[in-house]
């Protein structure tokens, strides 16, 4: 029972890290779609918007489960 527990202990601090690790990519990827796009027009800054808000998305999943397994881990 304490090792499972120990288990979802990490897995939820993993899932923390995952979630910020991933907005952080997701703005660098949207200042860098800006910045094609508006201020040196390149062809990558679809591409690079696309990847920034997918990011974003993933994020929201993570932040989604952090908030599940924190309920199951009160419990």
């Amino acid at each position: 029972m304490r090792h499972q527990k120990q288990k979802k202990e990490t897995k939820l601090a993993d899932y923390r890290r995952f979630t910020v690790t991933l907005l952080i990519l997701a703005s660098y990827l949207y200042m860098g779609a800006v910045i094609n796009t508006h201020i040196n027009y390149s062809a990558d800054g679809k591409a690079l918007t696309l990847l920034s808000f997918a990011s974003a998305a993933i994020a929201g999943w993570f932040s989604f489960r952090t908030r599940r397994l924190g309920g199951k881990l009160q419990k």
